[in-house]
């Protein structure tokens, strides 16, 4: 009997030892998760306001060339240049918006998450 019980009994000790590193392991993954969220939000709301402030600098640019075009349209002096580099400013704006709705659809997702933990 007392063959059985004592590797039984070791068995036991190591498996519960075990249970405890790994419950560690998975305490220090968590927090380290909730550490990678933190960094990133941070990183990506100090990118969106930079891309905001490019946003709305590229709109003023927008409205003013295309008010200018819009005189000299009626004028009937609007150059090839000039509409080129219209429909290249709004590229660039289509674009610097479709960045910035990007990376508040991210710090949506960081902020669901975090509040599902």
């Amino acid at each position: 009997m007392k063959k059985v019980i004592l590797p039984l009994l070791a068995i036991l000790i190591l498996t519960a030892c075990g249970e405890t590193k790994t419950r560690q392991e998975i305490n220090r993954r968590k927090a380290a998760l909730v550490e990678k969220q933190e960094t990133e939000l941070k990183k990506t709301q100090a990118e969106l306001w930079k891309t905001d402030s490019l946003l709305q600098l590229t709109n003023q640019k927008l409205d003013a060339l295309t008010k200018e075009v819009e005189a000299h349209k009626q004028a009937l002096k609007a150059t090839p240049e000039e509409l080129t580099a219209l429909t290249q400013l709004r590229i660039k704006r289509d674009s610097i918006r479709t960045q910035y709705e990007a990376l508040g659809l991210k710090i949506r997702y960081i902020h669901k998450k975090q509040n599902k933990e």
